[in-house]
Protein backbone atom coordinates (compact mmCIF):
# COMPACT_ATOMS: atom_id res chain seq x y z
CA UNK A 1 0.00 0.00 0.00
CA UNK A 2 1.44 3.21 -1.16
CA UNK A 3 2.32 6.16 1.56
CA UNK A 4 2.58 9.67 1.54
CA UNK A 5 3.55 12.39 4.06
CA UNK A 6 0.93 14.41 5.47
CA UNK A 7 0.75 16.65 7.98
CA UNK A 8 -2.79 15.67 8.93
CA UNK A 9 -5.51 12.82 8.80
CA UNK A 10 -7.23 13.14 5.22
CA UNK A 11 -10.64 15.60 5.82
CA UNK A 12 -13.48 12.84 4.84
CA UNK A 13 -16.15 15.41 3.33
CA UNK A 14 -16.26 16.39 -0.07
CA UNK A 15 -18.22 19.19 0.59
CA UNK A 16 -15.47 20.74 2.57
CA UNK A 17 -12.27 19.90 0.18
CA UNK A 18 -12.77 23.01 -1.83
CA UNK A 19 -11.82 25.40 1.31
CA UNK A 20 -9.26 22.85 2.35
CA UNK A 21 -7.49 22.45 -1.07
CA UNK A 22 -7.48 26.50 -0.98
CA UNK A 23 -5.14 26.30 2.53
CA UNK A 24 -3.34 23.54 0.75
CA UNK A 25 -2.33 26.04 -2.20
CA UNK A 26 -1.70 28.89 0.27
CA UNK A 27 0.23 26.77 2.82
CA UNK A 28 2.59 24.96 0.45
CA UNK A 29 3.66 22.48 2.63
CA UNK A 30 1.39 22.65 5.37
CA UNK A 31 2.16 20.05 8.22
CA UNK A 32 -1.19 19.65 10.48
CA UNK A 33 -10.73 19.40 28.42
CA UNK A 34 -11.15 17.76 30.83
CA UNK A 35 -13.56 15.00 31.20
CA UNK A 36 -15.26 12.96 33.48
CA UNK A 37 -14.15 9.11 33.15
CA UNK A 38 -16.52 7.39 30.25
CA UNK A 39 -18.04 10.38 28.62
CA UNK A 40 -17.54 13.22 26.23
CA UNK A 41 -15.38 16.31 27.89
CA UNK A 42 -16.71 19.76 28.82
CA UNK A 43 -14.83 21.99 25.99
CA UNK A 44 -12.31 24.00 28.02
CA UNK A 45 -8.92 25.71 26.94
CA UNK A 46 -6.00 26.37 28.98
CA UNK A 47 -5.52 29.82 30.46
CA UNK A 48 -2.09 31.05 29.50
CA UNK A 49 -0.07 33.86 28.38
CA UNK A 50 3.47 34.44 27.71
CA UNK A 51 4.49 35.95 31.02
CA UNK A 52 2.14 33.11 32.80
CA UNK A 53 3.86 30.60 35.07
CA UNK A 54 0.85 27.95 35.24
CA UNK A 55 0.84 25.51 32.47
CA UNK A 56 -1.70 23.53 30.53
CA UNK A 57 -2.15 20.77 32.59
CA UNK A 58 -5.12 18.64 30.88
CA UNK A 59 -3.86 15.73 31.21
CA UNK A 60 -0.68 15.69 33.16
CA UNK A 61 0.99 17.10 30.32
CA UNK A 62 4.19 18.72 31.88
CA UNK A 63 7.60 16.72 32.84
CA UNK A 64 9.24 16.59 35.40
CA UNK A 65 12.16 18.47 34.15
CA UNK A 66 9.50 21.49 33.79
CA UNK A 67 9.82 21.38 30.14
CA UNK A 68 6.70 21.32 27.51
CA UNK A 69 6.12 22.49 23.86
CA UNK A 70 3.75 22.49 21.34
CA UNK A 71 3.70 23.29 17.27
CA UNK A 72 0.84 24.02 15.44
CA UNK A 73 -0.39 25.70 12.66
CA UNK A 74 -3.65 28.43 11.81
CA UNK A 75 -4.85 29.97 8.80
CA UNK A 76 -8.02 32.24 8.14
CA UNK A 77 -10.25 29.48 7.76
CA UNK A 78 -13.73 28.51 9.34
CA UNK A 79 -12.63 25.72 11.95
CA UNK A 80 -14.38 22.87 10.68
CA UNK A 81 -11.40 23.22 7.26
CA UNK A 82 -8.48 22.47 9.99
CA UNK A 83 -10.10 20.51 12.14
CA UNK A 84 -7.79 17.38 11.78
CA UNK A 85 -4.59 19.48 11.53
CA UNK A 86 -2.76 17.56 14.18
CA UNK A 87 -0.23 19.68 15.95
CA UNK A 88 3.20 18.93 14.52
CA UNK A 89 5.28 18.12 17.20
CA UNK A 90 4.53 17.64 21.20
CA UNK A 91 7.03 17.05 23.40
CA UNK A 92 5.30 16.58 26.97
CA UNK A 93 6.60 14.16 30.13
CA UNK A 94 9.40 13.16 28.27
CA UNK A 95 7.75 11.74 24.63
CA UNK A 96 8.06 13.32 21.42
CA UNK A 97 4.34 13.13 19.44
CA UNK A 98 5.44 13.37 16.10
CA UNK A 99 2.13 15.23 13.90
CA UNK A 100 3.48 14.66 10.61
CA UNK A 101 2.17 11.27 9.60
CA UNK A 102 2.01 8.96 6.65
CA UNK A 103 -1.09 8.71 4.75
CA UNK A 104 -1.83 5.78 2.57
CA UNK A 105 -2.41 7.25 -0.75
CA UNK A 106 -6.22 5.18 -1.33
CA UNK A 107 -9.36 6.80 -1.56
CA UNK A 108 -11.62 6.05 0.51
CA UNK A 109 -8.56 6.21 3.05
CA UNK A 110 -8.20 4.80 6.59
CA UNK A 111 -10.50 7.65 8.87
CA UNK A 112 -8.31 7.39 11.38
CA UNK A 113 -4.37 7.61 10.96
CA UNK A 114 -2.12 7.39 14.30
CA UNK A 115 0.43 10.27 15.06
CA UNK A 116 3.74 8.13 16.26
CA UNK A 117 5.56 8.70 19.85
CA UNK A 118 8.73 8.67 21.06
CA UNK A 119 10.77 8.86 24.71
CA UNK A 120 13.29 11.88 24.17
CA UNK A 121 16.11 12.22 26.16
CA UNK A 122 17.23 14.97 29.28
CA UNK A 123 20.09 16.28 26.83
CA UNK A 124 17.60 16.46 23.45
CA UNK A 125 15.41 18.77 25.90
CA UNK A 126 18.73 21.11 26.79
CA UNK A 127 19.54 21.01 23.04
CA UNK A 128 16.08 22.19 22.22
CA UNK A 129 15.93 24.60 24.73
CA UNK A 130 19.63 26.28 24.09
CA UNK A 131 18.57 26.05 20.45
CA UNK A 132 15.31 28.43 21.61
CA UNK A 133 17.74 31.25 23.33
CA UNK A 134 20.10 31.01 20.51
CA UNK A 135 17.63 32.07 18.38
CA UNK A 136 16.04 34.99 20.77
CA UNK A 137 13.06 33.11 21.53
CA UNK A 138 12.75 32.86 25.05
CA UNK A 139 13.07 36.29 26.16
CA UNK A 140 10.30 39.19 26.05
CA UNK A 141 8.98 39.07 22.06
CA UNK A 142 6.55 36.53 21.40
CA UNK A 143 5.59 37.56 17.97
CA UNK A 144 8.14 37.10 15.03
CA UNK A 145 5.74 36.89 11.90
CA UNK A 146 7.08 39.60 10.21
CA UNK A 147 5.39 41.04 7.24
CA UNK A 148 3.33 37.76 6.66
CA UNK A 149 1.19 37.29 3.28
CA UNK A 150 -2.71 37.78 3.82
CA UNK A 151 -4.00 34.34 4.49
CA UNK A 152 -0.66 32.74 4.96
CA UNK A 153 -0.53 30.08 7.47
CA UNK A 154 0.93 30.86 10.77
CA UNK A 155 3.01 28.71 13.19
CA UNK A 156 2.40 28.68 17.11
CA UNK A 157 4.75 27.41 19.44
CA UNK A 158 3.63 26.73 23.14
CA UNK A 159 6.94 25.83 25.55
CA UNK A 160 7.05 25.95 29.34
CA UNK A 161 10.76 26.10 30.73
CA UNK A 162 11.22 26.20 33.90
CA UNK A 163 7.85 27.49 35.03
CA UNK A 164 7.73 29.87 32.60
CA UNK A 165 5.27 29.90 29.60
CA UNK A 166 6.53 31.33 26.01
CA UNK A 167 3.80 31.50 23.26
CA UNK A 168 5.25 32.81 19.82
CA UNK A 169 3.69 33.03 16.64
CA UNK A 170 5.54 33.36 13.11
CA UNK A 171 5.47 32.56 10.00
CA UNK A 172 7.54 29.00 9.13
CA UNK A 173 8.02 29.86 5.88
CA UNK A 174 10.52 33.06 6.94
CA UNK A 175 13.69 32.82 5.53
CA UNK A 176 17.17 34.83 5.62
CA UNK A 177 18.93 36.59 2.96
CA UNK A 178 20.61 34.29 1.04
CA UNK A 179 24.55 33.40 2.26
CA UNK A 180 23.44 34.57 5.88
CA UNK A 181 22.50 33.82 9.47
CA UNK A 182 18.87 34.41 10.72
CA UNK A 183 19.77 36.90 13.24
CA UNK A 184 18.07 36.47 16.69
CA UNK A 185 14.58 37.37 17.47
CA UNK A 186 13.91 37.91 13.70
CA UNK A 187 11.11 36.21 11.71
CA UNK A 188 13.92 34.00 9.88
CA UNK A 189 15.35 32.93 13.51
CA UNK A 190 11.58 31.46 14.73
CA UNK A 191 11.51 29.55 11.04
CA UNK A 192 14.70 27.97 11.44
CA UNK A 193 13.55 26.80 15.22
CA UNK A 194 10.23 25.77 13.60
CA UNK A 195 12.19 23.26 11.02
CA UNK A 196 14.22 21.75 13.81
CA UNK A 197 11.64 21.16 16.26
CA UNK A 198 9.09 19.74 13.39
CA UNK A 199 11.86 17.60 11.93
CA UNK A 200 13.46 16.21 15.51
CA UNK A 201 14.31 12.71 13.70
CA UNK A 202 16.72 14.30 11.41
CA UNK A 203 18.24 17.14 14.05
CA UNK A 204 18.42 15.04 17.37
CA UNK A 205 18.32 11.41 16.01
CA UNK A 206 20.43 10.05 18.52
CA UNK A 207 17.94 11.60 21.26
CA UNK A 208 14.84 9.78 20.57
CA UNK A 209 13.69 6.02 21.15
CA UNK A 210 12.14 3.81 19.23
CA UNK A 211 8.66 5.39 17.72
CA UNK A 212 5.44 3.27 18.00
CA UNK A 213 1.37 4.34 17.47
CA UNK A 214 0.56 6.93 19.89
CA UNK A 215 -2.78 5.72 22.23
CA UNK A 216 -4.41 9.27 22.58
CA UNK A 217 -6.19 10.22 26.40
CA UNK A 218 -8.73 12.44 24.08
CA UNK A 219 -10.16 12.12 21.00
CA UNK A 220 -11.40 15.31 19.01
CA UNK A 221 -14.62 14.34 16.69
CA UNK A 222 -16.39 16.46 14.14
CA UNK A 223 -19.75 14.86 13.22
CA UNK A 224 -21.19 16.27 9.80
CA UNK A 225 -23.69 15.87 7.24
CA UNK A 226 -23.12 12.44 5.30
CA UNK A 227 -20.09 12.42 2.86
CA UNK A 228 -21.63 11.55 -1.09
CA UNK A 229 -20.58 8.58 -2.64
CA UNK A 230 -17.90 8.82 -5.49
CA UNK A 231 -16.54 7.39 -8.14
CA UNK A 232 -19.33 4.30 -8.13
CA UNK A 233 -17.74 3.91 -4.07
CA UNK A 234 -20.97 2.72 -1.73
CA UNK A 235 -19.86 4.04 1.29
CA UNK A 236 -20.51 1.85 4.57
CA UNK A 237 -22.39 1.71 7.24
CA UNK A 238 -21.59 1.30 11.18
CA UNK A 239 -23.61 1.47 13.96
CA UNK A 240 -22.75 4.47 15.99
CA UNK A 241 -21.01 3.36 19.25
CA UNK A 242 -22.21 6.07 21.78
CA UNK A 243 -25.13 6.24 23.93
CA UNK A 244 -25.45 10.24 22.92
CA UNK A 245 -27.42 10.64 19.52
CA UNK A 246 -26.11 13.37 16.72
CA UNK A 247 -28.08 16.00 17.40
CA UNK A 248 -27.45 15.76 21.37
CA UNK A 249 -23.34 15.37 20.77
CA UNK A 250 -21.29 18.15 22.32
CA UNK A 251 -21.55 21.59 20.67
CA UNK A 252 -22.66 23.26 17.36
CA UNK A 253 -19.54 24.08 14.68
CA UNK A 254 -20.93 27.08 13.06
CA UNK A 255 -24.20 25.21 12.89
CA UNK A 256 -25.82 22.51 14.14
CA UNK A 257 -25.24 20.06 10.79
CA UNK A 258 -21.53 19.98 12.52
CA UNK A 259 -21.17 18.57 15.94
CA UNK A 260 -17.93 18.87 17.65
CA UNK A 261 -16.89 16.91 21.09
CA UNK A 262 -14.07 15.40 23.23
CA UNK A 263 -14.33 11.93 24.21
CA UNK A 264 -12.76 10.52 27.02
CA UNK A 265 -12.75 7.21 29.13
CA UNK A 266 -14.85 4.62 28.48
CA UNK A 267 -16.32 6.42 25.61
CA UNK A 268 -13.12 6.58 24.58
CA UNK A 269 -12.97 2.84 24.61
CA UNK A 270 -15.69 2.16 22.69
CA UNK A 271 -15.44 4.90 19.97
CA UNK A 272 -11.64 4.33 18.89
CA UNK A 273 -11.68 0.77 17.73
CA UNK A 274 -14.79 1.82 15.55
CA UNK A 275 -13.17 4.43 13.94
CA UNK A 276 -10.06 2.66 13.56
CA UNK A 277 -11.64 0.03 11.27
CA UNK A 278 -13.66 3.17 9.37
CA UNK A 279 -12.93 5.27 6.28
CA UNK A 280 -13.42 8.15 4.96
CA UNK A 281 -16.76 7.70 3.22
CA UNK A 282 -17.77 5.34 6.42
CA UNK A 283 -21.56 6.64 7.45
CA UNK A 284 -22.50 6.09 10.97
CA UNK A 285 -25.98 5.45 12.25
CA UNK A 286 -27.08 6.37 15.31
CA UNK A 287 -29.90 5.13 18.28
CA UNK A 288 -32.45 7.64 16.05
CA UNK A 289 -31.14 6.42 12.57
CA UNK A 290 -29.72 9.41 11.98
CA UNK A 291 -26.70 9.06 9.60
CA UNK A 292 -23.76 11.32 9.56
CA UNK A 293 -19.98 11.18 8.71
CA UNK A 294 -17.16 12.07 10.89
CA UNK A 295 -13.57 13.47 11.07
CA UNK A 296 -11.40 12.27 13.76
CA UNK A 297 -8.09 13.08 15.08
CA UNK A 298 -6.13 12.77 18.57
CA UNK A 299 -5.34 15.14 21.25
CA UNK A 300 -2.43 15.80 22.34
CA UNK A 301 -1.17 16.78 25.78
CA UNK A 302 -1.72 20.26 26.75
CA UNK A 303 -4.09 20.96 23.76
CA UNK A 304 -7.10 23.25 24.49
CA UNK A 305 -10.35 22.13 22.99
CA UNK A 306 -10.76 22.36 19.03
CA UNK A 307 -14.70 22.62 20.17
CA UNK A 308 -14.40 25.98 22.12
Amino acid sequence: MPLSLSPRPLFNSARLAGALAISIVVAGCVTGAGGGAGGVATPSAPNVSPSSSTPPQPSGSISASGFYLRAWQTQALAPQYTFTWLPQATISGGEYIDGIVAVPTIYPGPLWVSPSVQTISAKGIDAIVAEARKQGLLGTTSDFTGAPMAGAVMGHIQMIVDGTTYDLIGSPGAVAAAGTTPAPGAAAAFAAFWQDITGLSMWLPDDLGQSSAYEPESLAVLALPPTDATSGIKPNEVAWPLATPFSKLGTAMGNDAYRCVVVTGADLAKLLPVVQQANQLTRFVDSAKVQDSLAVRAMVPGEPSPCA
